[in-house]
C-alpha cells in the first residue's frame, strides 16, 4: 500500500516539473515574441524618424535654397507636387506607429525608456515638419509676377501671372485687349516695338527695342534668385535668358525669379529644370527656334532630356539631331543679320560638373566648321553653375556662370574637380570624353554675367561679377 502511494507522489511531482517546464517555455517563447515585436517596432521608428528628418531637410533646403547633400533627386521629387503627399504619409505612418505602440505598450516593460525616447523624436520632428509646411505653403500666397515683355518673332509677347484666376485687361493707348479665360498665365501677342501699356491693377510699363543693338545681357540659371536680376543696371537694350528659373517648372518658382527687374525686353531659352513644368506658358516657342533681334540673329536649340527629374540633366542623342538638323534647315534666316549667336542651355565644352558632351560636341564642331561662312560669333550657354570662356577659329564658346543658382565645382573629369575658385588658358585634359579644354580661356567660381558691346567691327564680351559689381575679364572678338 505504501509502495502504491509513494509512486503515485512521485508521479505528481513529475507532472509538476512537466507544467513548470511549459510554463517556463511558454514565457521564454512569450519574451521572444515580445523581443519580435519590440525589434520590428523600433526599426518603424527608426524610420519614422529617419523619414521625418529627411523631410524636414528637404523643406527647409527647398524653400531657403541650402546646398546640401539632399539638393538633388529628394528637392525635385519636392517640386512636383510629392512634397506634400510624402509629408502627409511620413505624419500619418508616425500617427500609426503611435498608436501600436500605445496598444502594445505591455510589451514595452524591458525597454519603456527606450520606446518613450523614440516617440518623443519622433512627435519632435512632427512639429517642426508642420511648421515647415507652414512655411512652404506660404510660398504660395500672392505668386503674381510680371510683366514680361517678351520677343516672340516680330511680335511683342505680355506676359503676367496672377495669385487668383480670372479674367483680365491690357490697355495699349486707346486700344483694350480683354482676357476672358480663368487662367493664372496671361499673354498677349502685340504687333509694336515701341508701346506703353497698361495691366489692370497694374502700374503703366513702357517697351522699347531700338532698331540696331548696342549691347544686350546674358544670364542663366537664376534658380528662383531673383537679387541679381533685380538689382541690374538698365544699360541695356534686352536681357538673354539662357534657361532654368526655376527647379520644377512651377508658377511659383517663376514668381520668385521674375517678381522684380527691369522692364527690360527679354528674350528666353528654356532650361532643363524649366521644362518639367509650365514653362510653355512663360516661353511660347518650340524648344529650337529662330530670332532675330535688329541686326542679331539667335538660334535656340535645346538637347536634354525632358521626361523626368532623374535624368532631365543629360544629353539626348536625338535632341542633338534634331538640333542640328534645325541649325542647317534654318541658317538661311540668318543670312542678312551682321552678327549670329547659338543659345544652348548645355553647354558645348565646360569646366564645370557636367562639362562637354562628346557627341554633341563633335557635332556642333562638324557644324560650325561646315558654316565658316555664317557670321556666327558665338554660343552661349547654362547648365553648369560656373562661368566658363573657350575659343575656337574665332568663335567663342559661353558658360554664361550662375546668375542665382548655387555654385558649382570646377571638374577635370580624369580626377574629379580642381582644387582651384580660377582657371586660366588651356587646360591638361584627364578624361578624353571633356572636349575643348585646349581651347580653354579663363574659368571662375563666381555669380556672372555676360555684357555684350556690339561695334562696327569688334564685339567685346565682358564678364562681371554680381557680388562686387566689378569686371573680371573682358573678350574682344575682332570681325574680319
Amino acid at each position: 500500500m505504501n509502495q502504491i502511494v509513494v509512486s503515485e507522489t512521485s508521479q505528481t511531482i513529475q507532472e509538476q516539473d512537466i507544467k513548470q517546464i511549459d510554463e517556463q517555455n511558454s514565457i521564454f517563447d512569450d519574451k521572444h515574441k515580445i523581443s519580435k515585436v519590440q525589434t520590428v517596432l523600433k526599426i518603424c521608428l527608426n524610420i519614422t524618424i529617419f523619414g521625418f528628418i529627411i523631410a524636414h531637410a528637404a523643406i527647409m533646403g527647398y524653400y531657403f535654397n541650402s546646398k546640401v547633400f539632399f539638393y538633388g533627386v529628394l528637392q525635385y521629387a519636392f517640386v512636383n507636387g510629392v512634397k506634400i503627399f510624402v509629408c502627409l504619409f511620413v505624419l500619418l505612418f508616425s500617427w500609426i506607429t503611435k498608436r501600436i505602440a500605445q496598444k502594445l505598450k505591455s510589451l514595452f516593460q524591458h525597454s519603456k525608456r527606450i520606446t518613450n525616447l523614440y516617440l518623443s523624436i519622433a512627435s519632435t520632428f512632427s512639429i517642426l515638419l508642420s511648421v515647415d509646411l507652414v512655411f512652404f505653403m506660404l510660398q504660395f500666397r500672392n505668386i503674381s509676377y510680371g510683366p514680361l515683355t517678351i520677343i516672340n518673332g516680330d511680335q511683342t509677347q505680355i506676359h503676367w501671372y496672377t495669385t487668383k484666376a480670372g479674367p483680365t485687361a491690357l490697355q495699349i493707348g486707346a486700344d483694350t485687349y480683354n482676357d476672358t479665360q480663368s487662367s493664372n498665365f496671361h499673354n498677349f501677342l502685340v504687333n509694336s516695338t515701341n508701346f506703353q501699356y497698361q495691366i489692370q491693377n497694374m502700374n503703366t510699363s513702357s517697351y522699347f527695342l531700338p532698331p540696331k543693338i548696342s549691347k544686350f545681357v546674358a544670364m542663366t540659371d537664376i534658380h528662383q534668385i531673383n537679387k541679381y536680376l533685380s538689382s541690374m543696371d538698365s544699360d541695356y537694350d534686352f536681357n538673354l535668358l539662357v534657361g532654368d528659373y526655376s527647379y520644377g517648372g512651377m508658377p511659383h518658382e517663376f514668381a520668385r525669379s521674375f517678381k522684380t527687374m527691369h522692364q527690360k525686353p527679354v528674350i528666353m531659352a528654356v532650361g532643363n529644370h524649366d521644362i518639367l513644368g509650365s514653362v510653355d506658358q512663360l516661353v511660347m516657342r518650340e524648344t529650337n527656334y529662330y530670332q532675330k533681334i535688329g541686326q542679331l540673329g539667335f538660334y535656340f536649340i535645346y538637347v536634354l532630356n525632358s521626361d523626368n527629374i532623374l535624368n532631365c540633366q543629360w544629353v539626348n542623342k536625338s535632341r542633338v539631331d534634331a538640333g542640328i538638323q534645325f541649325l542647317n534647315d534654318n541658317m538661311h534666316l540668318s543670312a542678312a543679320d551682321e552678327h549670329v549667336f547659338i543659345v544652348t542651355h548645355q553647354a558645348v565644352y565646360s569646366t564645370g560638373q557636367y562639362g562637354s558632351n562628346p557627341y554633341f560636341a563633335e557635332k556642333m564642331e562638324a557644324f560650325l566648321d561646315s558654316h565658316q561662312n555664317s557670321k556666327i560669333r558665338a554660343v552661349f550657354s547654362g547648365h553648369d553653375h560656373i562661368f566658363a570662356s573657350f575659343k575656337r577659329n574665332n568663335q567663342f564658346f559661353f558658360v554664361n556662370g550662375a546668375s542665382g543658382g548655387p555654385i558649382d565645382d570646377m571638374y577635370n573629369f580624369g580626377s574629379r574637380s580642381w582644387p582651384t575658385a580660377e582657371l586660366n588658358g588651356p587646360l591638361a585634359q584627364n578624361d578624353n570624353s571633356q572636349l575643348g579644354y585646349g581651347n580653354h580661356l579663363s574659368s571662375y567660381m563666381k555669380f556672372t554675367r555676360t555684357e555684350i558691346l556690339l561695334e562696327t567691327k569688334k564685339i567685346n564680351y565682358v564678364v562681371r561679377d554680381l557680388d562686387t559689381n566689378t569686371v573680371i575679364n573682358t573678350f574682344e572678338q575682332v570681325i574680319e
